[in-house]
C-alpha cells in the first residue's frame, strides 16, 4: 500500500549537542519558531493536499506543526492529530515528554488521543518507573514502535499525510535524512492494514 507523505523535521530545539542539559520536553528557540512560519506558504501549497497531520507529542514538534500548518487547519477543516508512535526515541531528556492534559493547555488547536496515558514516552518498560528517569529506548523495542507505526499509518483512511516528527522517526520511514526545518515529499509503501 503506498501513503504519499509530507514529512518536516522540527526546526531548533534548545538543546546542547553531546551532552545532556537536563531540559526536559524542550521547546524551539526563537529562531526555530521563525523557521516553522516560515514553512507555512510551503506548507499550504503542497500537492497533493494533506488531508491529515500527525505530529509527535513532543513540544518542539507540537509547536512547528501549529506554526507551519495555521493555513490547512483554518482553510480546509485538516485535522491536527498528536500521535505518541512519532515520538523521539529517548536518549536524552530533551526526548521525555509531558502528561497530555499539560499538552492539551499550552496546544489547544491539536487533538490530543483520548486513551493517550499520561507517560507515553519509553522508561523502561517497568510499571511504576520514574517518567522523568532517562532511559534509551532499546533498538528492538524502537524498531518494534516504527513497526506499529507503520501499521497505523497504513490503516489511516487518508493516503496523503503531512508528518510532523524526529530526524530517526523519518529516516526510518522514508530512508531520508532530513535537516532541522526541511520540508519532504516521498511515497511510501506500508504494509497492508
Amino acid at each position: 500500500m503506498a501513503a504519499y507523505m509530507a514529512l518536516h523535521k522540527y526546526g531548533s530545539p534548545h538543546q546542547e549537542p553531546l551532552r545532556d542539559p537536563q531540559l526536559y520536553d524542550t521547546a524551539l528557540t526563537r529562531e526555530g519558531l521563525r523557521r516553522a512560519a516560515e514553512l507555512g506558504p510551503r506548507v499550504a501549497a503542497l500537492k497533493p493536499r494533506p488531508q491529515l497531520v500527525l505530529v509527535s507529542p513532543l513540544s518542539r514538534c507540537l509547536q512547528t506543526a501549529v506554526a507551519a500548518c495555521w493555513q490547512l487547519r483554518s482553510e480546509g477543516q485538516v485535522p491536527l492529530r498528536a500521535e505518541p508512535l512519532l515520538r523521539e526515541r529517548v536518549t536524552l531528556s530533551s526526548e521525555v515528554g509531558r502528561p497530555p492534559g499539560e499538552l492539551r493547555s499550552d496546544f489547544p488547536e491539536v487533538e490530543f488521543p483520548s486513551d493517550m496515558p499520561n507517560v507515553w514516552w519509553y522508561t523502561g518498560g517497568q510499571h511504576g518507573a520514574d517518567p522523568w528517569v532517562v532511559t534509551r529506548e532499546p533498538q528492538d523495542v524502537y524498531e518494534a514502535r516504527l513497526a506499529t507505526l507503520r501499521r497505523l499509518l497504513a490503516a489511516q483512511p487518508e493516503r496523503v499525510v503531512l508528518l510532523v516528527s524526529h530526524w530517526g522517526v523519518l529516516k526510518a520511514l522514508t530512508g531520508r535524512e532530513l535537516q532541522p526545518a526541511e520540508l519532504a515529499s516521498v511515497q511510501v509503501e506500508l504494509p497492508a492494514a
